[in-house]
């Protein structure tokens, strides 16, 4: 039986450490120059003594740590890396979603399209996150006249887009969805419902 190495062993932490960095930046939790900043130094790290303290640091963006922004209700708003393609996951399909969302729901698309209807009464809170990734495919959202969206949804190499006839719709009373997530290489387009 191999016994693995102190570098192997560093080695397999520094992955897991930026493994996690990955997950805290495709939910919003750390700005894209604070990831490849990190991800940097992670990857200078050589001793024992310097990757305790870059865990620590990674820790703080893990799926326990902190946010960029709380949510306002006792539900969680994102989700962690293990549970990615549990819910409505489209792989070199096609999928359409319409019903009652929760907040924190999370769609998946991988060389895939998803088109996910949103009316007003299926927004049961007043603020419902959606958790959207879309790698080298597309997500198609169309919401009800009067639903106010914010776009915090980052697109690298890709479009995380609103159209501009949502917001001229858009009604202060009504339900406000936040979109969270990364289009990497994909898109993410938010339309009127129709």
């Amino acid at each position: 039986m191999l016994v693995p190495t102190q570098k192997e062993i560093i080695e397999e932490r520094k992955a897991k450490a930026i493994e996690t960095l990955s997950t805290g930046f495709a939910v919003n939790r750390l700005p894209l120059e604070e990831y490849e900043r990190l991800v940097e130094y992670i990857n200078k790290t050589e001793n024992e003594r310097e990757l305790v303290i870059v865990e620590k640091i990674v820790a703080e963006y893990g799926e326990n740590g902190t946010l960029n922004e709380q949510p306002e209700d006792d539900e969680p708003d994102y989700y962690s890396g293990r549970d990615i393609f549990q819910n409505n996951t489209a792989i070199l399909s096609s999928r359409t979603f319409s019903g009652p969302i929760k907040s924190g729901a999370k769609f998946v698309s991988l060389l895939g399209s998803e088109h996910i209807k949103i009316r007003i009464a299926d927004l049961r809170k007043r603020r419902t996150v959606l958790n959207v990734v879309s790698i080298l495919g597309e997500c198609k959202i169309s919401v009800e006249a009067g639903i106010r969206v914010s776009n915090n949804a980052i697109p690298v190499l890709g479009s995380a887009s609103v159209d501009k006839n949502v917001d001229k719709q858009a009604r202060d009373m009504e339900p406000e969805l936040i979109i969270s997530g990364v289009s990497l290489l994909g898109d993410i387009n938010v339309k009127l419902l129709k």
